[in-house]
């Protein structure tokens, strides 16, 4: 019985510090991030490339939600990603505010989710994906947008820019 507690303690301990109001821990989400966002923000977000993850945090109806997620620059702008968009508690909060903070490496931005469809410019994301994930530079590129294939389990996969944040936001 002492080892159940122990182990039930332990668990307890773990999740509340890797759950807390200080952003993702690995792929359990977390609250706020601690720490001012930076006052300027990037006109090239090239440099997120050198990160595989970054954090993002969304404004909740009571409570600010934080997760890990794939990010890539295309054309000097900053794209993320989520697949089965519709059940994800981020995604579900940009559609309240699209107001966003991203933790790429140490550094912390603001910025404003804007979603994309189909067309050139998700055709770029597309071969900014398979170039930083894959591995492999190509010419055209479907998309990574839309609702799922027949049979794909929901696997609906939606695209956001990340602009800069309205003034006074």
């Amino acid at each position: 019985m002492r080892a159940v507690r122990a182990a039930a303690l332990g668990l307890l301990a773990w999740f509340s510090l890797a759950c807390g109001p200080w952003g993702p821990q690995g792929v359990l989400a977390g609250g706020p991030f601690l720490g001012a966002a930076s006052a300027s923000f990037p006109a090239d977000w090239s440099f997120s490339d050198a990160h595989p993850l970054i954090g993002i945090e969304t404004r909740g109806a009571l409570l600010r939600h934080s997760v890990t997620i794939l990010c890539v620059a295309a054309d000097g702008k900053l794209y993320v990603m989520a697949r089965h968009a519709p059940r994800k508690r981020w995604v579900q909060n940009l559609g309240r505010d699209s107001r966003v903070r991203l933790r790429v490496g140490d550094a912390l931005h603001a910025g404003r989710a804007v979603r994309i469809g189909a067309g050139p410019e998700g055709e770029a994301v597309a071969r900014a994906f398979l170039r930083k994930y894959v591995g492999i530079d190509v010419e055209e590129a479907r998309p990574l947008i839309g609702p799922p294939a027949a049979g794909d389990d929901h696997a609906e996969l939606w695209t956001w820019r990340i602009d800069a944040p309205e003034p006074g936001a």
